[in-house]
């Protein structure tokens, strides 16, 4: 299969000159690392669905110049699972952000908790976005995962979404034998999920009495006391199992 680069907007097919330039990073990992050369075939991919076979023509001030021959788009496949987490320390943030990318999470929004102990910094969560490109091109991915800016959790709860869950090792373990008896309603094409995580001195009695206010409910899908990024990535892979075998 060829290599696959990040590359937006892609260019339509039918136009006389279709070609459009990898930016920098691809660009070097292209020319530097798999030394792709002109008429090397490569596919390329916009993040929201679009996706291109092309082949690379050349080299031109510093960046690798593709044209594109055919172009088809795909849909994000339903439903539409969201997960706000507190961040854990130093590089299982990342960890956690390449694992969900590559589990078919649409987006991930970092949350301020009241036992929260990470705020990540702008650059932070822009390093997160960068591991969320990097994730769906690895994994094959069309779909780039959305990552949000950090929010209370005042904020999510207030959206809209058809199903709820908040993860609670003193929750119950009913909630996937709800999923499974529900797919039907749950797992739609447009159904708009969320699973939050929250820190690991837990939620407090306030945070869980606002979630359940708007529905959600208390989930423990382990017997024991899980990391941030296990239970993030752990309540994604349930989830998109769930979908998948609907």
């Amino acid at each position: 299969m060829p290599p696959r680069f990040y590359s937006a907007p892609l260019p339509d097919p039918a136009l006389p000159d279709p070609c459009c330039k990898l930016d920098p990073d691809e660009t070097r990992h292209a020319r530097r690392v798999l030394r792709l050369g002109p008429g090397d075939a490569v596919v390329l991919f916009d993040g929201a669905g679009g996706v291109a076979d092309a082949v690379i023509t050349g080299y031109e001030a510093a960046a690798a110049v593709c044209r594109v021959s055919a172009r088809r788009q795909e849909f994000l496949p339903g439903p539409r699972l969201t997960v706000g987490a507190a961040v854990p320390k130093g590089s299982r943030g990342e960890a956690m952000v390449d694992q969900l990318g590559q589990l078919g999470v649409a987006a991930f929004v970092p949350l301020r908790c009241a036992r929260g102990v990470v705020e990540p910094s702008q650059g932070k969560v822009q390093r997160y976005a960068k591991t969320a490109l990097a994730s769906a091109k690895q994994s094959g991915r069309a779909w780039v995962m959305a990552v949000e800016p950090m929010v209370g959790l005042a904020e999510l709860l207030g959206r809209r979404w058809d199903r709820g869950l908040i993860l609670d090792p003193a929750g119950t373990a009913d909630a996937a034998a709800e999923l499974a008896q529900a797919r039907s309603t749950w797992f739609t094409e447009d159904a708009e999920i969320a699973v939050l995580v929250g820190p690991e001195g837990g939620w407090s009695d306030e945070e869980l009495a606002a979630a359940a206010a708007v529905g959600f409910v208390r989930w423990r899908i382990a017997a024991h006391v899980l990391r941030i990024e296990t239970a993030a990535t752990a309540a994604a892979a349930i989830l998109g199992h769930s979908s998948l075998s609907g």
